[in-house]
Parts: C-alpha cells; sequence; structure tokens
C-alpha cells in the first residue's frame, strides 16, 4: 500500500500534483531530481515525495444565495 507524506495530505492531491508536474516536463521543464529513470511520470512523483514541487491549496469563497434570497426546493416521487 502507497502511503502519502503528510504534507501532501491525500492521494488524490498527490495524483493531481504530479499529473500537473509530468505536463510541465512533457512541455520541457528541467527535472529538480536526477534520477535514472527518464519517463516524466516517474520524474515527477519522485519530485513530489521529495518536496521539490512548492503548490498551494485555493481557497473558495462560499457559495452566494440565489437572487432575491429564495430558495429552489425539488421533491422527488416515487
Amino acid at each position: 500500500m502507497f502511503i502519502v507524506d503528510e504534507k501532501i495530505g491525500s492521494k488524490y492531491r498527490f495524483v493531481t500534483l504530479c499529473a500537473q508536474r509530468t505536463r510541465q516536463l512533457l512541455e520541457g521543464a528541467d527535472p529538480r531530481v536526477e534520477t535514472l529513470c527518464r519517463k516524466p511520470a516517474f520524474v515527477a512523483m519522485q519530485e513530489v515525495l521529495g518536496g521539490k514541487v512548492e503548490w498551494t491549496v485555493k481557497e473558495l469563497p462560499p457559495p452566494q444565495e440565489p437572487e432575491g434570497g429564495e430558495v429552489l426546493q425539488v421533491e422527488v416521487g416515487p
């Protein structure tokens, strides 16, 4: 079983970070770690696990209520 570093938080964030970094490598970015493997996805995973990729989490604003303060209610029948 694969255990993700506590700084990353979840396996989904890890996959997203690796995918974004892989895209950068495919577009010509220089690798930030030395490795014998040349596959961009593997290099990206090593970079993320090695703390070589900086990232932040965007805080989304809370959802706004509809105009006029009306709330749409939907009933689902049997």
